[in-house]
């Protein structure tokens, strides 16, 4: 009788800890979505990349120093800041370049920032003008990035909400409280690193061809986020 009723009191405690240690769900009930928004913005910071070098022109010597020289007086002709133009390197004003049969020649980088297209094609003609032709646009970007990514943040959350609320609309549901909320990655624009918004223009060396005008890719600005709603 005894083992009776203790095989009787260890099936009751198991009862009672299966129904105790059964989880909780915020919601049995769930919709899962994913929202997207897209911007595309003209880029107004536009780099370019000036290399100097000593060189023969027309069988005369033109030093890096005159190249300088003609290089800030075309800044200041296209009323740029001269305060765009700045070494690329801030703590070596010279860069060596190593050549197997000439030795060692001097360069100077410099990176001039510009707002515009029409900037970035009249610097390419002065410089091409004045013999400089080792010259390239090295990055974009735009003034407002921050605030635009936010926006466009902003929207993909409202794309995901509005897409749950159509879906569940069909059925006769609306979506409650967000219960996962996930940014997906990779997205379009990551700041400081535009390279699909360069524009592909270099100034070739002993070339002849006829000058034309810059053109440059809007940066696309992309964010998606996964949402997963309850079920009211």
């Amino acid at each position: 009788m005894k083992k009776i009723f203790s095989m009787a009191l260890l099936a009751a405690t198991l009862s009672i800890y299966a129904q105790t240690s059964k989880p909780e769900t915020a919601s049995e009930h769930y919709i899962e979505v994913t929202g997207t928004a897209e911007m595309k913005v003209v880029p107004d910071i536009i780099y370019i990349t000036i290399t100097l070098k000593d060189k023969v022109v027309n069988r005369n010597n033109y030093p890096i120093a005159e190249q300088e020289q003609k290089l800030k007086a075309l800044v200041n002709s296209l009323n740029i800041p001269i305060g765009n133009l700045s070494l690329s390197d801030a703590s070596s004003d010279i860069i060596l370049y190593k050549r197997k049969e000439k030795g060692v020649e001097e360069a100077k980088v410099y990176t001039l920032k510009v707002s515009t297209a029409a900037q970035a094609s009249a610097v390419f003609k002065g410089l091409h003008d004045s013999n400089i032709k080792e010259a390239g646009i090295t990055k974009t970007d735009h003034t407002q990035i921050t605030e635009l990514n936010k926006q466009i943040r902003i929207n993909a959350i409202k794309a995901a909400k509005d897409k749950a609320t159509y879906l569940l609309a069909a059925i006769g549901e609306e979506p409650g409280k967000p219960l996962k909320i996930v940014e997906e990655i990779p997205n379009s624009y990551l700041a400081g690193n535009a390279k699909p918004n360069i524009a592909n223009y270099y100034i070739e060396p002993d070339t002849n061809n006829e000058f034309g005008d810059v053109s440059f890719s809007q940066i696309t600005i992309k964010f998606s986020y996964f949402v997963k709603y309850a079920i009211k």
